[in-house]
């Protein structure tokens, strides 16, 4: 399912996409750049304001990429509190020190520190760098435009490249958004890719002026157009299972189709995660213990997405505190095998 990034400066603004029922609200100074940034103290009060209530991104500025400038910065914005930082991969500088210096970056136990690298479509990046990004503690890679005069990243990108850019971060189980300039009419065009997020800002304000003041009624003609994208029967009756035993996904898969359900199967967490990319299922019957990826790792992964995905952990359940290390994961249900038919579509029913 892809979501909808909405930028705000301010408070106010935040709080107007909030309303609006945006999934991410990005921060930044679109006045100071592609990339502009606001200050920490500015975030850390629109952080505090959100409560949790929506993911937050914030970008740390249309910096040169000299490592110790970027490790700065991030260093500074990570102490808001925000969910992501946006890095802007700009031209020329140190990529590679860039990305080497921010693996050095510290981390208290249990904490996490999302970074986004930003690629300026009107720029000719080279995706070869989506590969290197992984080990330095980066969530996602989004596509962006530098200069907003040139148009849209639909204008300014063939096609051909907005899909390699996609499967690319897809592949390496990275968050990806599509942003530069979009406007109403870029969302059909985009959609069928499916990023994880689609980027707002100009098309959100009055008279499409980036600077400008947010719109209400842009913000939701945008939600709802892209909303109006999303194919809802591909969710309708439609259940994934990941189990890597053949017999077990046999049992369940059976279950669910003499009930009118369609399913999708995979062996592994990694599997699952790449169908979960790419259908929209109404829920997920997951093994705890696969080979490559247990279930365990893939429901973290994907509640790392703020992937709101129902997911059930299917197991024998022999050792006392595995129900408790499911939930604690991200699984919604646990479910003791062999599985009560009734008590799974009591579950796939709940609302």
């Amino acid at each position: 399912m892809t979501g909808m990034l909405a930028s705000v400066n301010s408070v106010a603004e935040a709080l107007q996409a909030l309303a609006a029922n945006v999934d991410i609200i990005d921060l930044k100074q679109p006045a100071l750049g592609a990339l502009g940034a606001l200050e920490t103290d500015a975030v850390k009060n629109i952080v505090d304001e959100i409560n949790g209530r929506c993911p937050v991104s914030a970008t740390i500025g249309d910096l040169p990429m000299q490592p110790e400038i970027i490790y700065q910065a991030v260093k500074m914005m990570a102490e808001t509190g925000v969910d992501y930082i946006k890095i802007g991969f700009f031209p020329g500088g140190d990529w590679q020190g860039t990305i080497e210096k921010l693996a050095t970056l510290p981390r208290r136990s249990g904490e996490t520190m999302n970074l986004i690298a930003v690629l300026f479509a009107d720029t000719q990046p080279d995706f070869a760098v989506i590969d290197s990004l992984d080990n330095a503690g980066f969530k996602g890679v989004m596509l962006d435009t530098m200069d907003k005069s040139n148009g849209s990243l639909t204008r300014v990108m063939a096609k051909t490249d907005i899909a390699q850019f996609v499967r690319l971060a897809k592949d390496r189980q990275l968050l990806c958004g599509l942003a530069g300039s979009l406007r109403l009419d870029d969302i059909a065009g985009l959609m069928p890719y499916q990023p994880d997020y689609l980027g707002f800002r100009g098309a959100l304000c009055l008279e499409h002026n980036r600077t400008a003041q947010l719109h209400t009624s842009s913000i939701i003609r945008i939600k709802q157009t892209m909303e109006s994208h999303q194919n809802p029967s591909q969710t309708e009756k439609r259940i994934l299972i990941a189990d890597d035993s053949e017999i077990n996904r046999l049992i369940l898969a059976n279950m669910l189709e003499l009930n009118g359900y369609t399913v999708d199967a995979a062996v592994n967490g990694a599997e699952a995660l790449q169908l979960i990319s790419e259908n929209r299922y109404e829920m997920a019957l997951i093994d705890l213990n696969m080979p490559v990826m247990s279930g365990l790792e893939m429901v973290k992964i994907l509640r790392s997405r703020h992937n709101p995905l129902k997911i059930a952990a299917i197991s024998t359940f022999a050792e006392s505190n595995q129900k408790t290390e499911a939930l604690d994961a991200g699984f919604n249900y646990c479910l003791t095998r062999p599985v009560d038919e009734e008590q799974l579509l009591a579950l796939i029913n709940l609302r």
